[in-house]
């Protein structure tokens, strides 16, 4: 994706997020979730550990930005949305497959909830449910997770088609965030790489945590920790943007997060024990 926006070759940005956004990836987390060979219990406690990180991320990052006099506008955002769309689902079904997809998923639907929810209200100062309520996801993952907890088998016919109609949507997120990081501009290069060693120190500190409490391990526990090291996502770019929230500053953290991420990947992989 970066060397195709790099190349001067068109990319329709803004369609292919809606028909990602709209489409794909609301299929996609119906298929994974209904058709995931995962325990209710197993699910639960990958919801709450995706709570607890974005939660507590928020609370520490926080204190940091207050104690250091930064605009909590501006940088808690960045702080606790990580990519855990277009990188992190990538990530985790390469490294463990099918099951670590579901649990990714499962890690995104809350994240994805908050971001348009919390996210949304600090970005604007307006609280308002209006921006979650109108997108499909939260649907589909809400039905993803009733077909789990009442174990309903899906007829072929039907899971056939859900996971082809969500099949483009990993391919896409991956390209789209090239093309994203090549249209960027980013400015005060040095203090964001310092941005984004703390953030990757304090969640990666606090899923150990997490997975500790909650007594997770295995697959579950690799997808927590390789979704608490995703880069800042995208969109945090696009909010700051729209909202005026010091979208230059904002999109040094993204692009330098990201470039440190996908080059510390393979060590990060093996890290987890893939």
């Amino acid at each position: 994706g970066f060397l195709w926006s790099r190349s001067g070759q068109d990319y329709p940005t803004v369609f292919v997020g809606k028909i990602v956004t709209f489409v794909g990836v609301p299929f996609l987390v119906f298929s994974t979730l209904a058709m995931a060979d995962i325990s209710s219990q197993h699910l639960e406690a990958m919801l709450l550990a995706s709570v607890l990180l974005h939660v507590g991320g928020g609370i520490i990052g926080a204190i940091i930005f207050w104690s250091l006099n930064m605009p909590i506008r501006t940088y808690l955002c960045p702080f606790v949305i990580g990519n855990g769309g277009n990188l992190g689902l990538s990530v985790c079904l390469f490294a463990y497959g099918g099951e670590g997809l579901a649990y990714g998923i499962s890690f995104f639907v809350v994240q994805s909830m908050m971001f348009f929810t919390i996210g949304n209200a600090i970005y604007t100062g307006q609280n308002s449910l209006r921006s979650v309520v109108s997108l499909p996801l939260p649907y589909a993952g809400v039905a993803g997770i009733t077909v789990v907890l009442l174990g309903i088998e899906l007829p072929q016919a039907i899971a056939n088609s859900v996971s082809l109609a969500g099949s483009f949507v990993i391919p896409m997120m991956l390209m789209t965030l090239g093309v994203s990081l090549a249209r960027m501009r980013p400015s005060d290069i040095m203090p964001a790489l310092g941005f984004a060693i703390l953030r990757l120190v304090v969640f990666l500190t606090l899923a150990h945590l997490i997975c500790d409490f909650l007594e997770i391990d295995g697959v579950m526990r690799g997808v927590l920790l390789l979704q608490a090291s995703m880069p800042v996502a995208v969109f945090n770019f696009v909010f700051a943007t729209t909202y005026n929230s010091s979208p230059e500053r904002v999109a040094g953290i993204v692009f330098v997060s990201s470039v440190m991420m996908i080059l510390g990947l393979p060590l990060m992989v093996a890290y987890v024990g893939v």
